[in-house]
């Protein structure tokens, strides 16, 4: 089988003639549109056909089958080959290659072989592992915001680029894009480590940022980086972990061929877990920025005006299921959108709970539906398990120690995943008040990891029961 890698050329490149350069094995030629090159290619001739990509029906009705690529090797090796020749065809022609989406290809070299490669050509992309969804609310408020500082624009655009380069495995250049978020922002054109590790030591917003980070990620792989030891092993001395991070940003921008520990910038895998921590680092400084001028009183209102207006909103209705007999609310909801969202799902329930709290209903109320008041359709429904239907009404624990097992399912890159996480609780006993502040807590916990998660099912359960303290889904309507 011969395997081919194709790398998409962005910039405009003329080349008058073009034939195969064949060395070995490999094959080196140019895709072209008349003279302009379109794409770089390398060929692998006598691959094994193992390599080739297979199929794996899921097992589940309705899903999707499973592509299985395994030929990665060949792909790092045409990186690497094609990062060799650029270094040299540089000096007379620039190529702006897409390392990061190139294009694989599939061809027999036989009649036996031709029968067991069942797709051609397959895509790389990364575009997807960006993972996170924005509701068009979310996007509108931000252009109400307005202006903001030139200085800001700039900051935020090295963090662009850092997530961008960390996603396409470009380590080295997340980390560097990250620690430059940090010095154009706090560091007053000061480039010296003492100098920086003094400026950023002293700012708060990179010290509680910093602190909450190595908090969360203090059990994680990230942790066992050998980069990072001065991050974790300080005994919370934040200014230790500064001057690591500050190093390291000094051992990554600088390079010599003459330096026995100088990086190699085809061997990037080794500062994933930095790049990783400090892209979390800033991350959680802009996202703080960003949710804070998003939920600003002001965006949100000439938002939901521009909406209402221009009829663009949806209505729905939660209906409230009590044991007692008594009034049980409805709660009638207004949302500036046309498109029902997971998003949307999860606000009209922390706000039926909010409400049945205000309203003294909390304690004895077992079931929330979300119907849609144009269609009819269920929007979602949150109910509490057996337990809470007994005559105690209340679900008791028979260990000391006790945590909450909490098990969802969202959409993330095009498709449904599950997660699963626990806390311990302090709690003996689960009453039907706590049972609802304890399904706000798993919503807080999971908006903490990631804001634009899309929860489309959750449960959670007490220590290692099976059956569940709350189920949450979402109606059928909603796909993401």
């Amino acid at each position: 089988m011969i395997v081919t890698i194709a790398f998409e050329v962005k910039n405009y490149v003329e080349v008058m003639e073009s034939w195969p350069i064949k060395i070995g094995n490999t094959t080196f030629f140019l895709d072209r549109d008349g003279d302009v090159v379109k794409k770089v290619c390398l060929s692998y001739a006598n691959v094994g056909i193992e390599n080739a990509p297979t199929f794996t029906n899921s097992p589940e009705i309705g899903a999707r089958a499973k592509i299985n690529i395994s030929c990665g090797e060949y792909s790092m090796l045409a990186i690497q080959q094609i990062l060799s020749w650029q270094a040299v065809v540089s000096g007379v022609q620039v190529f702006d290659l897409d390392l990061d989406n190139y294009e694989l290809r599939f061809r027999p070299e036989s009649i036996e072989e031709q029968k067991k490669i069942p797709i051609k050509s397959f895509r790389h992309s990364r575009d997807n592992a960006q993972g996170s969804t924005c509701d068009f609310e979310q996007i509108g408020r931000a252009f109400c915001v307005g202006h903001i500082e030139d200085s800001r624009i700039e900051s935020v655009s090295h963090y662009r680029e850092g997530r961008l380069a960390y996603k396409a495995g470009r380590y080295i250049d997340s980390y560097n894009n990250m620690f430059l978020f940090l010095e154009s922002r706090y560091c007053d054109g000061k480039t010296k480590t003492g100098q920086q590790v003094e400026l950023l030591s002293s700012n708060k917003i990179v010290c509680e940022s910093l602190k909450d980070t190595i908090s969360d990620m203090r059990n994680l792989d990230v942790a066992t980086s050998k980069h990072l030891h001065g991050v974790f092993e300080n005994k919370g001395n934040l200014r230790e972990s500064i001057h690591t991070l500050v190093l390291l940003r000094g051992k990554l921008r600088h390079h010599s061929l003459k330096s026995p520990q100088r990086w190699d910038p085809n061997k990037q895998n080794e500062y994933e877990m930095p790049a990783r921590f400090l892209g979390a680092v800033v991350g959680y400084i802009t996202s703080t920025e960003s949710l804070n001028e998003i939920y600003a009183p002001e965006p949100v209102k000439q938002f939901r005006d521009i909406s209402v207006n221009s009829g663009f909103e949806t209505k729905i209705r939660v209906l409230t299921n009590r044991l007692e007999y008594k009034p049980s609310l409805e709660l009638s909801l207004s949302y500036p959108t046309i498109f029902m969202s997971s998003q949307v799902s999860l606000n009209a329930v922390r706000r039926a709970i909010d409400s049945c709290d205000n309203g003294s209903q909390l304690a004895d109320t077992v079931k929330l539906e979300a119907i849609h008041s144009q269609t009819d359709l269920e929007v979602f429904i949150v109910e509490l398990g057996l337990w809470a239907y007994t005559k105690s009404r209340i679900l008791s624990a028979e260990t000391a120690v006790n945590h909450i097992r909490c098990s969802f399912e969202h959409f993330h890159a095009s498709t449904v995943v599950k997660h699963e996480f626990s806390f311990l609780i302090e709690e003996k006993q689960i009453n039907i008040a706590c049972a609802w502040r304890l399904l706000i807590d798993c919503f807080d916990w999971i908006e903490k990891k990631d804001p634009t998660t899309r929860i489309l099912s959750l449960k959670f359960f007490l220590n290692s029961e099976r059956r569940p303290i709350v189920s949450y889904r979402v109606g059928a309507q909603i796909k993401k």
